[in-house]
C-alpha cells in the first residue's frame, strides 16, 4: 500500500523533472538564440539540444512563442530585480549610472538576443504580448531612470533629461554592438566581442552618458 509520504515524495521528484525538462528548453532556445541574428529557433533543434521531445513545448508553454515569452519574462525577473535594487542603493545617482550602464552591456552580452526578442515579442505576439513586454522591461527601466535622474537632478550632477528619450539611446547604445555582431570582425578586426571589448564598450558608454548627463557649468 502506498504511503501518503511515498505519494508526496513522487509528486516532488515529478515536478523536479518538470522544472529541469523547462529550463533544459529554455536554456537550448537561449543558446540558439545567442548564436543567431534573427529570433529562429526550430523545434526540432530546441528539442535536440535540451534534450527534450519537441512535444514537451506545446505541454510547458503552450507553442513557440509561449516559449520564447517565458525566456523573455526570466531574464525580466533576473534584470528587473537587479534594477529595483539599484534604484534603492545608497548611492550617489552618478554611481548608480555607472552601474547601471555597465550592467545592461553585460546583460546584453551574456543575452545577445534579448532586444530582439524585446521588439519581436512586441511585434509578432499581438496587442497582450505586447503590453506584458512593456510591462515587464520598458515601464519598470524608465521609471528607474526617471528616479535615478530626479536624484541627480537634486545633487546637482544631472540635468533634467526625458527617461524615454534616456531610454532609447541608452539601450540603442548598449544593444548595438551585440545586434551588428556580423560587422565585429570589420569594424574590430576580431571574430566577435570578448570580454576585453565588452568591458572597454562599457567604459565608454558610461563616460559618454555621465558626461552628457551633467549639467554644463557655463
Amino acid at each position: 500500500m502506498t504511503t501518503a509520504s511515498e505519494i508526496a515524495r513522487e509528486g516532488t521528484l515529478r515536478a523536479a523533472r518538470r522544472e529541469t525538462a523547462r529550463t533544459a528548453l529554455l536554456n537550448a532556445t537561449a543558446e540558439i538564440l545567442s548564436e543567431a541574428t534573427q529570433i529562429e529557433a526550430s523545434l526540432s533543434e530546441i528539442s535536440r539540444r535540451s534534450g527534450v521531445n519537441s512535444a514537451m513545448i506545446k505541454y510547458y508553454f503552450g507553442d513557440k512563442q509561449g516559449l520564447l515569452m517565458a525566456l523573455l519574462e526570466r531574464e525580466a525577473e533576473r534584470e528587473m530585480s537587479g534594477l529595483d535594487a539599484l534604484v534603492a542603493m545608497d548611492v550617489s545617482a552618478e554611481r548608480k549610472m555607472t552601474i547601471h550602464v555597465e550592467g545592461i552591456v553585460n546583460a546584453y552580452y551574456r543575452s545577445p538576443y534579448l532586444n530582439r526578442l524585446v521588439h519581436y515579442m512586441v511585434e509578432a505576439g499581438g496587442p497582450e504580448a505586447s503590453a506584458r513586454v512593456s510591462d515587464m522591461f520598458i515601464m519598470p527601466m524608465m521609471a528607474a531612470y526617471r528616479q535615478i535622474v530626479a536624484q541627480g537632478v537634486r545633487e546637482g550632477t544631472m540635468v533634467d533629461v526625458d527617461p524615454a528619450l534616456l531610454y532609447y539611446a541608452l539601450v540603442g547604445a548598449a544593444d548595438h554592438i551585440f545586434f551588428a555582431a556580423y560587422s565585429v570582425p570589420t569594424t574590430l578586426g576580431v571574430a566577435k566581442v570578448d570580454v576585453g571589448i565588452k568591458q572597454a564598450y562599457a567604459t565608454l558608454l558610461r563616460d559618454l552618458f555621465l558626461r552628457g548627463l551633467r549639467p554644463d557649468k557655463d
